[in-house]
C-alpha cells in the first residue's frame, strides 16, 4: 500500500481506537442497538452479494426487512466447517475481490482440517481498533503501553501472524510503540528457553498448549530464567497446573483473549481474568444446545458467531465447535458487555465414557492433575466408545511403571463403570493443523 493509503487507515484506526476504549464501559442498550445496526447491514449486504444467503433467504421467504436485531439470526441456518471448507466460494461477497481482501488459513474448529478464510481489509482494520479494548487491559497489567518488548512464538503461517503482517502493512507506527521479536514454536525449547533469555520480553504471545509444554518443562529443570511480565496464549487451552506454574513459580501474570479466523477478536478478559467480555457488537454469540436451540446462563452449549463486519466472506450462525457457558452475573469490573463465564475447550475434543456421556478432554486433565505433573504433554485417543488410551509425553526422571500404575488405579473413582484406560507412553505427540496439540483425538 502506498505512504497515503497507509496514513488514510491509520488515522481511521486511531479514531475508532479512541472511541473503543469507552465502548465496553457504555449501557448495554447503547450497544444493543449498535449491535442491530450492524446486523442490519450485514444480512442487507449477505442477501444482495452473497451466493448462499440469497437463494437460503429466497427458500425460505426472508427479506432483509425480516432481520432487526441478533435474535432475528436464529432464522438462519447453523453452519459447521464442512460447508465452509467444501462450499466456501458461496459464501464469498461478489462485491469483494484479492485487491480488498485477506486470505487467511484456520485450523476445522470441529474437523481439525485447515480451511480457507477471507476478511475483507476495513475488518481487519477494525479488528485492529477493536483490540484497544484488551490491550487497554494488557496495558493495566502490564504497567506500560509504550515501548513493549513482545515475543510472538507462533508457527509461520499462522492466523495472528498473518493478520499482524497486514496490518504494518496497511498502517504506519511510530517507530518505538512496540519492539517485536519472532520464534518458531518447532525449535528445541532449549533454544526457546536462550531466546527469551536473551530478549527479555515483557510479554509473549503463544499458543495455550505451547505454553503448557513450556512451563512443564522449565519446572523440570533448574535453568535460569527471565520471565515475563505477562504470557499472553490463545487458539487452545492452557492447564490448570501449567497456570499454577507460570503464575506461582515463574512470577508471569497469563492473560488471554478469545478469538477466531472467521471473527477476530469474539472476547476479552478484564483485569481480574476471570471469563470473557464480549464485544457483542461486531461479534453475535450464542451458546446452544445439541438441538440448536439456545442455552440458558449457567450452562454449557456449544459456542456459535456471526460476524457482522467481514463484508469478504460472510459467516452467519458459525459453530466454532467450542464448549462454553454464559454467566449468572455481570462482572463486577464495570463493563458491560456480556460475559462469557468459562471455556471447557472444543467439542471435538472430548473422549466417550461407556454409558455414552461425554467429558472435554481439559476436564479430564483437570481430574488427573496430580498424576500429570510428571508430564509433559498428554492427548488421549479413542478407538471405541468407553475405550480411552491415554498417550503420555513424561518427564526426564519419571518412573513411568508407577506413572501408569497410579493413573489406572485412580481411573475407576473418575470414570463411569465399564470405561477401559490404557496408558501408552511416546516421546512426542505430533501437532495438529496450525501447529496446536490436540488434547483429544478420535482414532481410527
Amino acid at each position: 500500500m502506498n505512504l497515503l493509503r497507509r496514513f488514510c487507515n491509520s488515522v481511521y484506526v486511531g479514531a475508532n481506537a479512541w472511541r473503543e476504549r469507552h465502548v465496553p464501559f457504555w449501557p448495554l442498550e447503547r450497544i444493543e442497538r449498535l449491535q442491530a445496526r450492524r446486523v442490519r447491514a450485514i444480512v442487507r449486504h449477505a442477501y444482495e452479494a452473497v451466493p448462499f444467503y440469497r437463494e437460503v433467504m429466497q427458500e425460505a421467504g426472508l427479506k432483509p426487512g425480516d432481520f432487526e436485531t441478533a435474535k432475528d439470526l436464529v432464522h438462519l441456518p447453523l453452519l459447521d466447517d464442512g460447508q465452509v471448507r467444501r462450499h466456501g466460494e458461496r459464501f464469498l461477497s461478489r462485491r469483494h475481490d484479492d485487491r480488498s481482501r485477506l486470505l487467511l488459513h484456520s485450523t476445522g474448529s470441529m474437523s481439525n482440517v485447515q480451511k480457507t478464510i477471507y476478511r475483507c481489509h476495513q475488518s481487519l482494520l477494525l479488528t485492529l481498533a477493536f483490540s484497544e479494548r484488551d490491550r487497554a487491559v494488557l496495558n493495566s497489567l502490564m504497567g506500560k503501553g509504550w515501548g513493549q518488548r513482545q515475543l510472538f512464538i507462533l508457527p509461520e503461517g499462522s492466523a495472528t501472524l498473518a493478520v499482524r503482517a497486514f496490518w504494518d502493512r496497511a498502517t504506519i507506527l511510530p517507530p518505538k510503540f512496540v519492539d517485536r521479536h519472532f520464534f518458531a514454536p518447532e525449535a528445541p525449547l532449549e533454544k526457546a528457553l536462550e531466546t527469551i533469555n536473551a530478549i527479555k520480553p515483557q510479554v509473549i504471545f503463544s499458543y495455550g498448549s505451547y505454553a503448557d509444554i513450556f512451563a512443564r518443562w522449565l519446572a523440570a529443570r533448574n535453568l535460569p530464567f527471565n520471565p515475563p511480565r505477562v504470557w499472553m496464549y490463545g487458539a487452545d487451552m492452557l492447564s490448570p497446573f501449567a497456570r499454577h506454574l507460570l503464575e506461582k513459580r515463574f512470577g508471569c501474570i497469563v492473560y488471554t483473549t478469545y478469538q477466531a479466523s472467521e471473527t477476530g477478536k469474539i472476547g476479552f478478559q478484564c483485569e481480574r481474568r476471570e471469563g470473557f467480555h464480549l464485544n457483542v457488537d461486531s461479534v453475535v454469540v450464542r451458546v446452544v444446545d445439541e438441538s440448536g436451540n439456545d442455552s440458558p446462563p449457567g450452562q454449557f452449549g456449544e459456542v456459535v458467531v456471526s460476524n457482522l463486519c467481514n463484508r469478504a466472506m460472510v459467516l452467519l450462525n458459525c459453530r466454532l465447535g467450542d464448549r462454553a457457558a454464559f454467566a449468572t452475573a455481570p462482572c463486577p469490573c464495570g463493563r458491560s458487555l456480556p460475559l462469557l463465564q468459562s471455556l471447557e475447550g472444543r467439542c471435538s475434543e472430548v473422549i466417550e465414557m461407556a454409558s455414552g456421556r461425554t467429558m472435554s478432554a481439559c476436564v479430564l486433565g483437570t481430574l488427573f492433575e496430580h498424576e500429570l505433573h510428571e508430564v509433559l504433554a498428554a492427548q488421549a485417543t479413542q478407538p471405541a466408545k468407553g475405550v480411552i488410551c491415554w498417550r503420555l509425553v513424561s518427564l526426564p526422571g519419571t518412573d513411568r511403571e508407577a506413572l501408569r500404575a497410579r493413573i489406572l488405579a485412580k481411573a475407576p473413582s473418575i470414570l463411569e463403570p465399564g470405561t477401559k484406560v490404557s496408558i501408552e507412553f511416546v516421546e512426542k505427540i505430533p501437532t495438529g493443523p496450525g501447529g496446536k496439540l490436540l488434547r483429544a483425538v478420535r482414532a481410527g
